[in-house]
């Protein structure tokens, strides 16, 4: 294969255009970067800062995390230097991002010519995917950069001219290394890139390539046996869903703004290029190049998630996304430099347009918030008074929470509730029903809050005095008192000292009196009972609007060890039934005592009003117990899209 020609400095026309992408890209990415909330990936890394020594930032700050050390390094650096606000955090991610779209602009100008560089660069440089991720403190925006830095030193030790290649070397070497130290899908491409370049070696070149991967091995030597530990931790595995089949498609619309006017043009131009320069265009191994770079990154992670544990995210295939720009507009000659033009400028216009206006790029939350929740609950703790109101947040870890009322100095009173924890639902159902005060007050982010969560704080407080919605996150003043209360929609209470509702079918011989937990009956299960009560009804009247969720609580007594299941199933009797069932054993955690179970079932969105709903409990494990208070409702209100489209207040 030919060198490609060497680099020149933009001069000219050339020089004009060139910058005014990295102009637009600088101004689309300082805009307002530091006015929104740090996100939660960014608050877990910066809470594990406060360390004195390297040392110990190395054993209780890095060695728990799954990324690898530089960032991590580089943040403890600087905040010590700049202090820990928005601006003096984001500020080197954001010139990190603006560098990224001029080492595009470098490497497609060199692969593929002008043309595909004012295109490709452009498209990096307004994509609303980009922007996001050179915006937050987090290993994506070093990772990109390292990853065309890398690129562009391959480039120019194997394509390039045969002069100082062993300073080359030494500068693809470090910036492979750099790769690896930032991001492990960051490390993983820049082993595609290593491997890729075995194909274009020359003789000439083989003692250099090699010299620059000695250097990449033995900079990273120290960090192999934190990756080994960092490994075998279970890390986002422990929430994140394995991908599904479609999972390609999503992202590249996804990183298309989600738009179809972007995807429609991307179209357009790729297949009017093909069409007006098919006399000129020859499929290279650079072409081959960027389909590898960019698809095989994707299937490794997709491999991965679906046979051992899910990583594979939108964020983690920016570092080769890049390429499937470049692939995209490759295709583009400079025949016909007006024409080129025009279209740039068109393209520019749709982008802007998309990103700015129809995506409202810089009014929406992408994440959950802390300081707005943190503003709120320490507004309304002094507005209501905080020995009047029970206050939980929730979220992975206190310090999160705790990060941005250090900040302000203020002094929050909080009970601090781990949204994953198994024992959630039922410690918080405890934490509930101990509450005296007249206000309960809950704030959340970022870790779902379980629909069951306001369900049993409704049960007490059923006012609702104050709510706050954002994307991924909420907070919520309840009230015992107030003047709107929840609507019913269905309540139905099985006591087991009247008929038995002609909607539930259970084993009326059982009722027994030995236990009880009001009145005088409850209901005797034995092993053998494998479904000891069955609710049945159609979905339009549990609920009319076919949306929202349905509450099912219950008081069981054992004096075993205790495992069964709720379920809900939805359909007309086929096997395409939708099922669901919620574990009760969380709830009943000691023998010899009544204790009360809680879930909440959200209505999936493939039913319909004259489906027939069941809810009943499965002794699957065949146990004996008895069954008291059970109760079915819900509630107008009952009704949760958490993810629903936020912009910022």
């Amino acid at each position: 294969m030919r060198k490609l020609p060497v680099q020149r400095t933009p001069y000219g026309e050339e020089k004009i255009i060139f910058t005014s992408i990295v102009f637009i890209a600088a101004v689309l990415r300082l805009w307002n970067y530091w006015g929104w909330s740090f996100t939660h990936d960014e608050l877990s890394a910066i809470v594990r800062l406060d360390f004195n020594s390297l040392a110990e930032l190395w054993k209780n700050g890095i060695r728990p995390d799954g990324h690898p050390a530089f960032v991590q390094i580089f943040l403890w650096i600087s905040t010590k230097i700049f202090g820990m606000t928005e601006a003096a955090i984001r500020f080197p991610f954001v010139i990190a991002g603006i560098g990224s779209v001029a080492l595009l602009y470098f490497i497609a100008k060199r692969w593929f010519g002008l043309t595909t560089a004012y295109f490709s660069s452009l498209s990096l440089a307004i994509l609303d995917f980009p922007i996001l991720y050179s915006q937050i403190a987090r290993p994506y925006a070093f990772g990109l950069f390292f990853c065309l830095l890398a690129v562009w030193c391959w480039t120019e030790l194997l394509l390039g001219s045969n002069e100082k290649m062993y300073r080359k070397a030494i500068l693809y070497g470090i910036a492979t290394v750099l790769c690896m130290l930032t991001h492990y899908f960051a490390f993983f491409f820049a082993l595609i890139v290593a491997i890729t370049g075995f194909f274009f070696l020359k003789k000439e070149t083989v003692k250099p390539y090699l010299i620059s991967g000695i250097i990449a091995i033995l900079i990273f030597l120290p960090h192999i046996s934190l990756s080994l530990h960092q490994f075998g931790l279970a890390g986002v595995g422990d929430w994140l869903a394995r991908p599904h089949i479609d999972f390609l498609w999503k992202f590249i619309l996804y990183a298309c703004n989600d738009s179809p006017l972007v995807v429609i043009s991307f179209a357009i131009i790729s297949l009017s290029a093909l069409l007006m320069y098919h006399l000129e265009f020859s499929f290279s191994k650079l072409h081959i190049v960027c389909i590898a770079w960019f698809l095989l990154p994707f299937l490794a992670g997709y491999y991965y998630s679906v046979r051992v544990n899910p990583v594979l995210q939108y964020s983690t295939l920016l570092f080769s996304f890049p390429f499937l720009l470049l692939l995209v507009f490759s295709f583009i000659k400079e025949s016909n430099k007006k024409f080129n033009n025009t279209l740039l400028a068109s393209l520019s216009v749709i982008l802007l347009f998309s990103t700015v206006v129809e995506g409202k790029f810089y009014s929406r939350e992408y994440f959950g918030v802390f300081k707005e929740i943190n503003h709120a609950a320490t507004d309304l703790q002094k507005k209501y008074g905080a020995d009047k109101m029970t206050t939980v947040l929730n979220t992975s870890t206190r310090d999160i929470f705790d990060f941005y009322f250090k900040q302000n100095n203020e002094s929050v009173r909080f009970d601090f509730q781990a949204g994953d924890d198994s024992s959630f639902v039922p410690d918080m159902l405890k934490k509930i029903g101990q509450a005296n005060t007249p206000y309960f007050m809950y704030g959340w982010s970022n870790f779902r809050s379980a629909y069951e969560i306001p369900e049993m704080i409704k049960r007490k407080y059923p006012y609702i005095i104050y709510d706050e919605k954002h994307f991924n996150s909420e907070i919520t003043l309840f009230s015992k008192t107030g003047s709107c209360k929840r609507d019913t929609i269905f309540y139905s209470h099985l006591g087991f000292e009247s008929p038995v509702p002609v909607h539930v079918r259970i084993d009326s011989v059982k009722t027994d009196s030995s236990f009880s937990h009001s009145g005088k009956h409850s209901l005797k299960v034995e092993p053998k009972d494998k479904f000891c009560f069955t609710f049945k009804t159609t979905v339009k009247q549990l609920l009319p609007d076919n949306n929202g969720c349905v509450n099912l609580s219950a008081w069981i007594y054992t004096k075993e060890k205790f495992n069964s299941q709720i379920v809900m199933d939805i359909g007309q009797g086929t096997t395409q039934n939708d099922w669901t069932a919620k574990l009760t054993p969380k709830f009943i955690k000691q023998t010899g005592a009544w204790q009360e179970v809680f879930v909440t079932f959200q209505l999936p969105s493939s039913a319909y009003p004259d489906d027939e709903i069941k809810l009943f409990i499965w002794n699957n494990n065949k146990n004996s117990f008895w069954l008291d208070d059970l109760t079915i409702a819900s509630f107008a209100d009952s009704k949760y899209d958490y993810y629903a489209p936020s912009f910022r207040k």
